[in-house]
């Protein structure tokens, strides 16, 4: 009789690992579809990450190109009223010559 005794403690361990078997199977399946979980939750974070960004980075080139063209206004208004008064102070200083130029040859300056 020891025979089946033999054979039930075998058909047992048999039995045993089996159930490992299956539970390390669903273990595994279980730890495959949390990393894949956790992975798309990572990817949607950085789309969301990405998507900030590039509207942050917008927002700041928008706001350097206007304050560009705000700044590059006001030069050129600083160098249109500059040669404004050059061109006045040419004027001027022609008009000032011409008096001198009039009274040095004038009657009354000899």
């Amino acid at each position: 009789m020891p025979v089946p005794d033999t054979n039930r403690t075998i058909a047992d361990a048999i039995d045993r690992v089996l159930e490992a078997e299956h539970a390390a199977a669903a273990a595994i399946a279980a730890a495959k579809a949390s990393a894949r979980a956790a992975l798309e939750a990572a990817r949607e974070e950085r789309r969301r990450i990405l998507e900030r960004s590039r509207a942050r980075i917008t927002r700041l080139h928008e706001r350097a190109a206007s304050q560009l063209a705000t700044r590059l206004a006001q030069l050129d208004q600083s160098v249109a009223a500059a040669t404004r008064g050059a061109d006045s102070s040419h004027e001027l200083t022609d008009e000032v010559i011409a008096i001198v130029a009039a009274r040095l040859t004038s009657e009354e300056s000899s």
